[in-house]
Order: C-alpha cells, then sequence, then structure tokens
C-alpha cells in the first residue's frame, strides 16, 4: 500500500456513511455562512487561513500580505481585499502538506479517539472515481473513510504514479470533539471546537486563525 511522505497509511474507504448524519442534519442551508459547512453545537468557531504561495514557492501569512499592501486584516476578510497587485492567491480546496500535517498534530491531542476518524472527499475530484454512498452536505456530496487522525496526510491523487496530496474536505474524530472543513471553492479551513483548541491553533506560529461566528459569512 502505498503511503504518504511522512509515512501515513491513507484511511480505508466507508460503504456505510450513517456516521456522518449529526453533520447532515446539523448544518444549515448553502448560504447560512460558516454554519453551511459545519454542524451547530460547538464551543467555538474558527478560521484557519491558507497561505499565499509566492513564484519562489515560500508561503506567506495573509498579515504579510497586508503588511505589504498597507490593507486592513480582520476576521472576515477576503484575500483580494487585503492582497496588493502581484500577490499571489492561496490554495483553495486544501491545505498545503506542511500545515495539514502540523494541523493533525495539534487535532490529535484534542480527541479521545485520535485513531478512529472519519474522512470526507469530495465526489468532484477527478481522480476519486467513486461510486459508492455519499455523505450530502449543503449542496456537495463526499466519499468516506476512516482510519487515525494522521492519515488525512496521505488522501491524495495516485492516478499518475505520483501523490499529490488533498486535505479531507471534511472529518472528524468519532467522540465528535472538533470538525474541520476545507470547502473546494475556499481559500479558509473552517474548525467547530473547544475554547481550547482554538487558543492553541492561534498560538502557534505555523497558523493563521481567526475566531468566527456560525452565522458569519464563510471568504
Amino acid at each position: 500500500m502505498t503511503m504518504s511522505r511522512d509515512g501515513a497509511r491513507p484511511p480505508q474507504r466507508v460503504q456505510d456513511v450513517s456516521s456522518a448524519r449529526w453533520i447532515e442534519e446539523g448544518v444549515g442551508g448553502f448560504d447560512s455562512g460558516v454554519h453551511a459547512l459545519l454542524p451547530a453545537g460547538f464551543e467555538t468557531y474558527a478560521r484557519l487561513l491558507h497561505p499565499s504561495e509566492p513564484a519562489d514557492g515560500r508561503f506567506e501569512r495573509w498579515a504579510e500580505v497586508a503588511q505589504r499592501s498597507g490593507r486592513p486584516l480582520h476576521p472576515l476578510a477576503r484575500f483580494e481585499e487585503v492582497a496588493g497587485p502581484g500577490d499571489e492567491p492561496p490554495w483553495q480546496g486544501s491545505l498545503p502538506a506542511h500545515v495539514l500535517a502540523a494541523l493533525c498534530a495539534v487535532l490529535a491531542t484534542e480527541t479521545g479517539t485520535p485513531q478512529q476518524c472519519l474522512f470526507g472527499l469530495w465526489e468532484g475530484w477527478g481522480w476519486l472515481h467513486d461510486e459508492g454512498p455519499k455523505v450530502q452536505l449543503s449542496g456537495r456530496a463526499y466519499a468516506l473513510y476512516e482510519g487515525p487522525v494522521e492519515a488525512a496526510t496521505a488522501l491524495g491523487d495516485r492516478s499518475a504514479g505520483v501523490f499529490f496530496p488533498q486535505a479531507p474536505n471534511l472529518w472528524w474524530p468519532q467522540d465528535r470533539a472538533w470538525c474541520v472543513a476545507t470547502d473546494v471553492d475556499l481559500d479558509s479551513t473552517y474548525l467547530g471546537g473547544s475554547a481550547r483548541l482554538t487558543e492553541r491553533l492561534a498560538g502557534e506560529p505555523l497558523f493563521e486563525v481567526f475566531p468566527v461566528a456560525l452565522n458569519d459569512r464563510i471568504g
């Protein structure tokens, strides 16, 4: 079995998607902001900004971009509102591999079931080729997988014999301590969880995190 660069094994496909029913029933409508991505009921919600990647391959925080452009950065800002001419947009639909790996390390300590997690991949990825049952959520459908939290780093495209990682578009642990959503059209990842989780993420230099409300617009 092919592994990711850090040695994690890919999660296994789940045919019974009933474990996602609490999310299907807990999210809002397509235009309900953060609630369209994550279910209600968490203590806090947060927005994790995907870094910008200039032509030289060095990742930049949005704060760096805003400082250079002289434009304000706030919790609901869109990248085009803070970027200047020539600034490269962040990745949409996936976290860079090093950010995803670091996020896994934090999330693993914020659940009692780090070895039992569920991962949703958007059915529209051209390499997925999956005809099984799907999780239905706010206009998106997801194939469901299960594995330890670090298996998030082993999802991706292997069709050409080269591994191109893809962050889960929806994932959570069995004990539902947190839930993470990376929509295919967004350059931010959204999380629901405890106040301690949000505080820990905000305290890590690698992450650029803002608290958000469930009814806030998504950027």
